[in-house]
Order: C-alpha cells, then sequence, then structure tokens
C-alpha cells in the first residue's frame, strides 16, 4: 500500500499508463496494461451556461447557435454532475490514482496514451493546430493526414462534416487544475486490434497545468450518457460497429492490490482468472455515472443499517476510477470512521497491535468485505516513537453531491474488487479480485497486455519515482517514438 507520507504530507499523486500495446487479440477482446503517473487530471465538461471565459481563438472559431434539445438536456445534465465532478477533484489532490493506455486514431493510426476515466465521457487528444505550450509537449492528432477524418461542426450533429472548418462549435472543458477548448472530429478508433468510427474532441487550447508535464497526452472517457451524442461514447460505437466485433459489450477493469502488482483493463470480455468469486451483476440505478444499488454497509460481519434511512433507493454507489478515495455523505462517512475504529478523523496514530475491523457491502444480495489494509494505509512518521505509526483510512466524506446522496466508491474498492461494466444491458458486475498473476501464456494468447506502475516519489522513496510492476513489459521507447 501507498504510504502516509507519500500520500497525505506531500499530497504525491499517481496516474496508471499503458506503456505496452496489445500482443493479440482472440475472441473479440483485448487486454491494455495501465501504469500510474504522477498528474492527476479529473475531467470536468464546464456547462454551457457556465462558458464565459472562451479564449480569442474559441471566440472567433464559434457562432451563437439556440441550444437544441439534445443540447439542453446535455447541459442541464452537466450542471447536475458539476458539484460530483469537483468533488473527484479533490480526492486526487489528496490521493490520486488514475489509469490510461494507448489508443489510436485515424488512417493511417496515430496513438496516444489517454486516461482511461468511467467518470466522464468524451475521448480527448490534443490538436496539431494547438500552439499552447502544453501541446507541444505531447504528439497531436494530425486531421489532414488521416483519409478517414471527418470534422464535425456541432455536438448535436455528430454525423454531419462540416462545411466550413472555419465555423466550427468549440468545447470548452475545464480540469481539476486547468482548462482546454476543443472542437469535434469523427474518425476511426483503435483500443488494441479492435477498431470502429466515433467521435472525439481534439484540443485546440491547453493549460500548462496539468498538460505540459503529464505522462498521459488525453484522456478516454467510458462514462455513461456523459457525452453531447451516442457517437461521442467511443466504447458504446465500438460495442455496436467495432471490427473484429467484440465478444460482449463490456469492459472490466482489475487493480493490483499493491502498486508493484499488475493491474489492467480489459475490452470486449473478462477474465475469471482475475476473480476470486463470481461475478454479482446488479443494474445500473441511474445513467450517467456507473452508478448501482446496494443494501448496507458490513463492519466485521455486522450490519450498519446505514441505508436504511433512504427508503427504497437504498445506498447508491458510484464506480470511479478518477477517484482515489471512497467518498459519501458527511453523517454516514463520520458513522463508518467511528465503526472502523478511527473515532472522528480519517487519521490517527497506531500500533502493530491496534485492531481495524473488515469492511463490507451488501450488493445484490451477497456480502462483499475489504480489509483493513484494503481501505486504509500504515506509515511510520519520523516525530512518533519507534512503535507507533500513522493510519489513514481511505475515506473522504463529502456534502451534496448534486445528485442525492452517493457513494464514490473509488480506487480502495476497485483494487479489492474486480469491476465488469456491462453497457448492452446496463449492468455492472462485481467478484473479488483474485490478487495473484496468471499464467503467462494464457495471457499471451487471451490479447493480454499486464499494467506497468510506477511508485509516486516522496520522501520516503528518497524522492523517486520508480516503475515497479510488469517491467519486462514496459517497452522504453514508445513515448520517444511517439513525439517524433
Amino acid at each position: 500500500m501507498y504510504s502516509f507520507t507519500t500520500m497525505w504530507l506531500l499530497f504525491a499523486t499517481s496516474s496508471w499508463s499503458v506503456n505496452a500495446f496489445h500482443l493479440s487479440s482472440q475472441r473479440g477482446a483485448i487486454t491494455l496494461s495501465l501504469r500510474p503517473t504522477t498528474h492527476h487530471p479529473v475531467i470536468l465538461d464546464s456547462p454551457p451556461a457556465q462558458q464565459s471565459t472562451l479564449s480569442l481563438l474559441a471566440t472567433r472559431q464559434s457562432r451563437h447557435r439556440r441550444l437544441s434539445a439534445t443540447s439542453q438536456k446535455y447541459k442541464e445534465q452537466l450542471e447536475r454532475q458539476a458539484l460530483l465532478g469537483q468533488l473527484r477533484a479533490k480526492s486526487q489532490q489528496l490521493h490520486a490514482l488514475q489509469y490510461y493506455g494507448t489508443v489510436e486514431i485515424g488512417t493511417p493510426p496515430q496513438r496516444f496514451t489517454v486516461i482511461f476515466d468511467t467518470g466522464s465521457g468524451h475521448l480527448l487528444v490534443p490538436s496539431s493546430k494547438c500552439e499552447s505550450d502544453a501541446c507541444k509537449t505531447h504528439p497531436s492528432f494530425w486531421e489532414n493526414r488521416s483519409s478517414t477524418a471527418i470534422p464535425i461542426s456541432w455536438a448535436d450533429e455528430p454525423l454531419k462534416r462540416a462545411d466550413d472548418d472555419t465555423d466550427r462549435d468549440t468545447k470548452v472543458l475545464s480540469f481539476a487544475s486547468g482548462d482546454a477548448i476543443g472542437q469535434y472530429v469523427r474518425d476511426r478508433v483503435c483500443l488494441g486490434g479492435i477498431c470502429g468510427t466515433a467521435d472525439f474532441v481534439e484540443m485546440l487550447e491547453e493549460s500548462d497545468n496539468p498538460f505540459k508535464t503529464a505522462e498521459w497526452d488525453g484522456v478516454l472517457g467510458l462514462g455513461q450518457s456523459l457525452v453531447d451524442a451516442k457517437e461521442f461514447n467511443v466504447f458504446d460505437a465500438l460495442a455496436r460497429n467495432a471490427s473484429p466485433r467484440l465478444h460482449r459489450s463490456v469492459f472490466a477493469v482489475y487493480l493490483g492490490r499493491e502498486i508493484e502488482d499488475e493491474a489492467e483493463i480489459t475490452f470486449g470480455n473478462y477474465h475469471e482468472s482475475r476473480m476470486a468469486s463470481p461475478l454479482t451483476w446488479v443494474n445500473v440505478s441511474q445513467e450517467g455515472y456507473w452508478q448501482f444499488q446496494f443494501s448496507d454497509f458490513i463492519v466485521n460481519g455486522i450490519p450498519t443499517h446505514l441505508c436504511g434511512k433512504y427508503g427504497a433507493r437504498q445506498c447508491q454507489g458510484v464506480l470511479d476510477t478518477g477517484s482515489s478515495l471512497m467518498m459519501g455523505p458527511q453523517a454516514d462517512l463520520d458513522r463508518l470512521i467511528e465503526l472502523l475504529n478511527f473515532g472522528n478523523d480519517t487519521t490517527r496514530n497506531c500500533t502493530s497491535g491496534t485492531k481495524f475491523p473488515k469492511l463490507g457491502f451488501i450488493i445484490g444480495g451477497k456480502t462483499f468485505e475489504m480489509e483493513p489494509e484494503e481501505y486504509m494505509d500504515r506509515s511510520h512518521a519520523p516525530n512518533l516513537p519507534h512503535d507507533s505509526d500513522v493510519c489513514w483510512a481511505h475515506l473522504m466524506p463529502v456534502g451534496d453531491t448534486g445528485r442525492g446522496p452517493i457513494f464514490v466508491l473509488g480506487m480502495p474498492f476497485m483494487r479489492a474488487f474486480y469491476t465488469v461494466y456491462d453497457t448492452l444491458e446496463k449492468r455492472i458486475g462485481v467478484a473479488k479480485a483474485k490478487h495473484t498473476k496468471p499464467n503467462a501464456a494464457l495471457v499471451a494468447s487471451q490479447g493480454e497486455v499486464p499494467l506497468v506502475s510506477l511508485r509516486p516519489p516522496g520522501d520516503d522513496l528518497g524522492g523517486k519515482g520508480t516503475r515497479l510492476s510488469n517491467q519486462k513489459q514496459d517497452h522504453g521507447g514508445l513515448r520517444s517514438a511517439q513525439k517524433n
């Protein structure tokens, strides 16, 4: 686990990325490796009503247009989710852990490393038209070098070619620590060897922070209904028109227990070799984020009855690769923190003899339990006696999210459990993760690409960040090759 010094005192942050490409594709599935990075990009689409800080470039390329019914609905959706996005950003500032891998766009393909984010919807990559310093440090998408690229003027006309390249709508996106402006393009998008046509955003301007020094180039949103039109949902587009066809309309996320361990995202299937229990399926309770209902929290096998006060709605959970902590309503998290032996705070002094209980969730009638080391960290601080540590629960109480009371289940939950996302049936599968290395021959035959991790730098690590997991698959020349 991460040390308290790295995560809390220094606010060290990381994301996961891919440095290896796919080995093979079999039965319509591909698995990509992930590695963490020291930056924390939490993406927030700015609601149209708030887009008042357009640059000269954006103003020149945009023209006033009455909102269509589709655009108005999207505007209202953005306004509802803006507050939750701010909370995701806060969790990243405290303890960031996101994932990125490789995507190819265009004909011939242009390769980018992108964050895989279940809490946003669009594919975003830098444009060759971008003159920001941040864009110059990353590979750019060259629209005129792709024989299959189609410039799109308006989000609510996602299939219509732009008549005039100088009169295209712009999209403003706010980040946890910066912003970007982009325009719409339609082209061939490939995840591993699986390709299809989808719409995306090429970024025309980027702020220095966080883009300029980021190890990733852009973002691939995997959320539901978080885009202007269905054509912008890349995975959904691949599920409908990919070649070769996906075996299943699902993607799955596996994260190793430790940062040194493997992690991966699989498109088109899921792997029982990553599961220590059968999948339990639950329906998506509200589209947008991957949101589902669960009936209670369990502490050391004892029900807490915290969800009863919400009536038939019960507790609502959101699986979010863009949140590094588990977050929830203040009153509920305060009670959980107390039951987990942390008193009235998420941190406390502890010794090797301090006992912490298991934390469980009742999902689909089944109990899923986390061991203490899966929901907390323990580290020795120099100012404490030699037999004393600092323990920190990966929980963050939050206020109203604008979507009613919800519990955002980020990285701690997703390290403990293997999660599967079914876009066709609108359901989520959860299984206890099996934290053992799979057979290497099986990996290669299924098109697996193991994830590569990067430990965030901190005083306890001598100030160095070291890539540790899946080192045999780390092709160090990928990033330099991309820039040339």
